[in-house]
């Protein structure tokens, strides 16, 4: 029973390792000896001791007497119609026997899938093919040859559903094949059938609209396609047979031209086709028109409109009603567009040095020089486009101790400030609502902030919210290429990022404080750092006759990469001879104790493997990151400097308009 099959050194000698072939040598009018070799649809085994867990895509198939149940099911649909068997023969590859003893091959009566048997889902068992095949620990890297015929007979006959065989050990008996999965050793399970011989095949025809000549009943015997179709007509299915038919399609294209709006064309190759921006409006871009331009109907704008021209409107004293709520002046020149007193609104152009849209000042107890309320649009807006000087789009100053400089209540938008023109992440363009809204298009790296918080010996910003679904500060970089930054603290010892990928770097330490002494006291933990991106996980296991397969947890496999290999510490709990690992996949390992031994001791292990997609990932060299951050700040630092020295001599209310800003 543990010898090597006669059939396999044929097939192998044959070079036949196809997973499901039949192997029919045919005379020309009977059939002679012929042999099949198919290898399982699906295997998988059960564990009582994890009665919901599934073990169909493991490499080996358990069976013990205490827990494990293995079944194999084979697809018998390539055996011909009326095929008689004369002999089945199950082979099994021995990759371990702990415990020796026998096990009996039964029918499975019940259907089941690969990759959902459980122990708590298995079907039930039938009648015993094979009982009591005896194993010993000297089969091991055997194969293990069980006649199964009169199972195959019934299967083909349709007297017996095939539903496939279990493996069930008999007392303590401990032993494991190979599955289909494993590509290691490459012995899954076999069914290799011995036909009888037998039939008779008088001739092969063609039927009428297949498409097909040739044919005839004695001799070579050739099939091939229809030939009378005319020249360039194919074969065509048209419902009922196949037929001779024009192709479709005719005519030659010599090359594409791009017509009136359009850019492009050609002779050859790939040709493209765009719209000619220079004629044809884009839609979602910016445009320029050149001349007059006409427009029949009403125009609704959703941004701003911008005039160099002269545009017709109210002068005199500012009136807002119903058909007129705002009135917008630009002011070129040096001086005040709109000058706002106690209690009225006047157009005027106040002579001073500063450049400012609107100026208002309150003189009495509890006044506001500017207040904007609104439950419908933006409280107070301002906008300043200058491209030099030190002039600002809105700017609030309290000398009093219980004052604020600018407040914004409002549904939408209660304060917003644009600086230099709407940037492509903000302003005009996204329409966000909030209490506080700061956005610049200023040049990259000139400083121009969206909002500015200074404080000396204080807080320089404050945020606050009482919700239990939003963050309390939401921060975006929606810059391309993967090098953007998200965040970036810097202090006078160190620097932290947090960059477009999800990455942090610090400078310092990374750790958490944890309370000790009953909450007295807080001490730093830190972080373990190590030169590669690794994952690991720890359990713990027990031997069975000393050897146990331990499966990797689901979720946590699919965030490493077990192709690369990964590593396992153990951690015996008990006496023995010391363990080791025996085998790795990509789903388990096996654990067994050195020496032969035999023990059941449990054991802790710990599992270390790189983190998928950072396999090739190790000591990145962020250099020029830091070089980069630190040649900004002393630039920045630079520029700042120089601000402050042209705001000292811009005059008082330059002064006034400029004094938050460090």
């Amino acid at each position: 029973m543990k010898t090597k099959d006669p059939l396999e050194a044929i097939l192998k000698t044959s070079k036949l390792h196809l997973r499901s072939l039949l192997v029919l040598l045919l005379s020309v009018f009977s059939w002679t000896v012929a042999y099949a070799q198919i290898t399982p649809s699906a295997d998988a085994y059960t564990d009582t001791a994890t009665p919901t867990k599934n073990y169909g895509a493991v490499t080996l198939l358990s069976v013990d007497g205490a827990t494990e149940t293995t079944y194999i099911r084979f697809d018998l649909a390539s055996i011909p119609s009326g095929a008689s068997v004369s002999q089945a023969t199950l082979k099994l590859y021995a990759y371990a026997v702990n415990t020796a003893g026998s096990f009996n091959v039964d029918y499975v009566n019940g259907s089941w899938t690969e990759s959902t048997i459980t122990s708590s889902l298995a079907p039930a068992l039938g009648t015993t093919i094979a009982a009591s095949v005896p194993i010993t620990t000297a089969d091991k890297n055997q194969y293990i040859l069980i006649d199964v015929t009169p199972a195959v007979q019934a299967w083909l006959s349709g007297s017996k559903a095939n539903d496939g065989i279990a493996l069930v050990a008999n007392g303590t008996f401990n032993a494991s094949f190979d599955s289909k999965e494993n590509t290691a050793t490459s012995h899954p399970p076999e069914l290799d059938i011995v036909f009888a011989g037998g039939g008779t095949l008088t001739g092969v025809t063609t039927a009428s609209g297949s498409g097909l000549v040739g044919g005839g009943i004695s001799g070579t015997l050739n099939l091939g396609l229809l030939t009378t179709c005319a020249s360039g007509q194919v074969l065509e299915w048209n419902g009922s047979a196949w037929a001779c038919a024009t192709a479709k399609g005719t005519g030659t294209i010599t090359g594409v031209t791009a017509g009136t709006g359009l850019t492009g064309g050609g002779t050859s190759g790939g040709i493209t086709l765009k719209v000619n921006p220079s004629t044809v409006p884009l839609l979602n871009t910016a445009n320029t028109f050149v001349g007059n331009q006409a427009i029949t109907g009403n125009l609704t704008d959703t941004g701003n409109i911008t005039a160099t021209g002269v545009i017709a409107g109210k002068t005199g004293t500012f009136s807002a009603n119903s058909s007129n709520p705002v009135e917008t002046i630009t002011q070129s020149g040096a001086g005040v567009g709109l000058v706002v007193n106690a209690g009225g609104a006047t157009y005027g152009t106040q002579s001073t040095a500063a450049l400012l849209g609107v100026y208002a000042k309150a003189t009495a107890a509890g006044g506001d020089g500017v207040s904007g309320n609104s439950t419908r649009g933006v409280g107070v807006y301002g906008y300043d486009n200058a491209t030099s000087g030190t002039s600002v789009g809105v700017t609030g100053q309290s000398t009093s101790s219980g004052g604020y400089g600018v407040v914004g209540t409002s549904p939408n938008d209660g304060v917003y400030g644009d600086v230099a023109g709407p940037s492509t992440t903000g302003g005009n363009s996204i329409l966000f609502y909030a209490g506080v809204w700061g956005d610049t298009g200023g040049c990259g790296g000139c400083d121009y902030y969206g909002v500015t918080g200074t404080a000396d010996n204080n807080i320089a910003g404050l945020f606050v919210n009482t919700s239990n679904d939003f963050t309390t500060l939401y921060i975006q970089n929606n810059g391309s290429g993967g090098k953007g930054t998200v965040l970036e603290t810097h202090g006078n010892a160190g620097t932290c990022t947090i960059d477009t990928g999800g990455s942090v770097g610090c400078t310092g330490k990374v750790g958490a404080d944890a309370s000790v002494d009953g909450g007295a006291r807080k001490v730093s933990l830190y972080a373990v750092q190590s030169p590669e991106n690794w994952f690991e996980d720890f359990g713990s296991g027990t031997l069975a006759g000393g050897a146990v397969t331990i499966a990797l947890d689901a979720t946590f496999a699919q965030t490493i990469n077990t192709i690369t290999g990964y590593h396992v510490f153990l951690t015996p709990n008990g006496d023995c001879k010391g363990l080791y690992i025996s085998q790795k996949s990509a789903a388990s390992f096996e654990v067994r104790e050195l020496g032969g031994g035999s023990s059941s001791v449990a054991f802790d292990y710990r599992i270390v493997a790189r983190r998928s997609g950072y396999e090739n990932v190790r000591l990145t060299d962020v250099t020029e990151k830091y070089q980069r951050m630190e040649k900004q700040e002393q630039q920045r630092q630079q520029r700042m400097a120089q601000r402050r020295a042209a705001r000292a001599a811009a005059g008082p209310i330059a002064a006034a308009v400029v004094a938050p800003h460090k």
